[in-house]
């Protein structure tokens, strides 16, 4: 049985390297459920990514998959999407 999933894009970084990439999750799922979540494996599974120095200059390498130990995230963001922008003469809430 296969469960229907997502993909967010996302930047990670590590000590050494600031990665981007699609992360699958289960749809629905918010990434902060999946960074949380004790029921997550210990990899994460990324697709689509391209892998920077950390200062985010250089881009070392692009792969169609890699997993990536939890262990060595420092920090993960979404990143933006056309629809998450907000629309042009809006100016968000504070």
């Amino acid at each position: 049985m296969h469960a229907k999933k997502e993909k967010i894009r996302v930047e990670i970084f590590t000590n050494l390297h600031r990665i981007e990439a699609d992360l699958h999750v289960f749809a629905g799922a918010r990434l902060t459920d999946i960074m949380q979540s004790r029921e997550t494996s210990s990899f994460f599974a990324l697709t689509n990514v391209s892998v920077f120095d950390v200062a985010g200059n250089n881009e070392l390498f692009r792969a169609d998959f890699i997993d990536i130990n939890r262990s060595h995230i420092i920090m993960v963001r979404p990143l933006e999407t056309p629809s998450s922008r907000p629309k042009e003469g809006l100016q968000p809430g504070f």
